[in-house]
């Protein structure tokens, strides 16, 4: 990476990125993103503190309630920063016995950690500015606190300006929620402006509902964070992008007939995939390894991210497979629980064959449907290949699913039985 093509809207936030950044690596490695990182936090924390200390004192000497609940956010604003910071801090550890994959999602924790923030202080603001519509009062407003308030607005600008530019180049979630709540910051300021002017112009309740709207803001951004925060901590569903993208790098491999049960895990900015890739079953074992070695590198090669492959030997040159297959992927497109089939053989030098392949669910289908899937099945490949086919070895798997495949043998009855 080379520093003079990073290009930053002031000469303030080059400085402070050329005194931080690695200029060896690249700008979204570990490394740089947990540097830019701990500089946006320790950053928004210093002044986060001293947006708080001024507008905490222009709200004693104004009596605004929405200033002072403006003052509130951004020392909340401190405590998410400094969460940032040490975020950040802690994933650099490195790797140890009891994590492996090091401490990346310790990123999602301090985003889960802000959004809880947020949504405590949207609670007790909304509470001050119910209050205040209660009970409203004149506000004093002279033209150098309105001054002094833009000036914060200012000033918070910028750090939103400066964290989306250091989300961008380390393509951290956190950063990202971090400048959207500066972002959310300079409009409540805005709202506070709004509320001291029309208090000068007699309009008392405008403070007290300038209080609450600023809550709503607060506890819209917390509720977002917060699930964006869960759902990568419980493990979310992968791109589905990503895995078309790795489906199709892997087929363009030779020697790889099929892939499935694509899985990507995600530790942070650590990602790893997992696949299984159907290989030609006359191959050697040296031979089948060396293709899933091309596909792991072509995968890392494209995604950079580790790749581990699982092979599976398929022999379509048996006299059965091809109408096998083309029965098979008629019934699931008949079936609206499945999507997909694999891991198809057809084994036997004679007929009855016996035949093994595994089913595909959708998300939305549940292991309670399993028998009936199962029945259907078995039911058309005795309509299909009465006498042909003896026994069948049918296993059952969601697209993404952390159970053990529920897989069973059944004996293929004859046409009429």
């Amino acid at each position: 990476m080379e520093q003079s093509k990073i290009k930053m809207p002031c000469p303030i936030m080059g400085l402070l990125l050329r005194r931080v950044v690695d200029a060896s690596l690249p700008t979204d490695s570990h490394e740089n993103r947990t540097r830019l990182g701990m500089l946006a936090g320790w950053t928004s924390a210093a002044l986060s503190l001293l947006l708080a200390s001024a507008k905490g004192w222009l709200g004693l000497v104004s009596g605004s309630v929405s200033m002072l609940a403006d003052a509130t956010n951004n020392l909340t604003d401190l405590g998410s920063s400094l969460v940032i910071a040490l975020g950040f801090q802690w994933s650099r550890k490195p790797r140890d016995e009891d994590h492996p994959f090091g401490h990346g999602r310790i990123e999602a924790v301090a985003t889960l950690v802000l959004a809880i923030a947020l949504i405590l202080v949207g609670v007790e603001v909304a509470r001050s500015g119910i209050l205040r519509l209660i009970h409203p009062r004149p506000l004093e407003a002279p033209g150098w606190l309105l001054a002094a308030v833009g000036a914060t607005v200012a000033v918070k600008g910028w750090m939103a300006v400066f964290a989306r530019r250091l989300a961008k180049l380390t393509r951290s979630q956190v950063l990202e929620a971090d400048a959207w709540n500066h972002t959310f910051d300079v409009v409540c300021t805005l709202m506070v402006v709004l509320a001291l002017v029309g208090s000068r112009m007699g309009w008392g309740a405008v403070d007290g509902a300038t209080a609450v709207a600023v809550a709503l803001f607060i506890l819209y951004t917390g509720i977002g964070y917060a699930r964006d925060a869960i759902d990568i901590l419980l493990g979310q569903r992968p791109d589905p992008e990503n895995v078309r993208e790795i489906f199709r790098t892997l087929l363009q491999v030779e020697g790889v007939m099929g892939a499935h049960e694509i899985m990507v895990h995600q530790y942070g900015d650590v990602k790893m995939v997992s696949f299984h890739i159907e290989v030609d079953a006359r191959l050697s074992l040296p031979e089948a390894h060396a293709i899933s070695e091309l596909a792991e590198e072509a995968v890392e090669r494209r995604l950079e991210w580790r790749a581990v492959a699982h092979i599976d030997p398929v022999d379509r040159t048996h006299p059965l497979f091809e109408e096998l297959n083309t029965v098979l992927h008629a019934f699931i497109g008949a079936e609206p629980g499945l999507v997909d089939l694999h891991d198809l053989r057809a084994e036997g030098d004679g007929a009855p064959y016996r035949v093994s392949f595994d089913l595909v669910t959708g998300m939305g289908t549940v292991r309670g449907d399993y028998d009936a899937i199962y029945a259907r099945c078995v039911d058309t490949l005795g309509r299909r290949f009465a006498g042909r086919v003896g026994q069948a070895e049918i296993g059952i798997e969601a697209v993404v699913e952390s159970a053990p495949m529920d897989r069973r043998h059944f004996p293929v009855p004859a046409a009429g039985k």
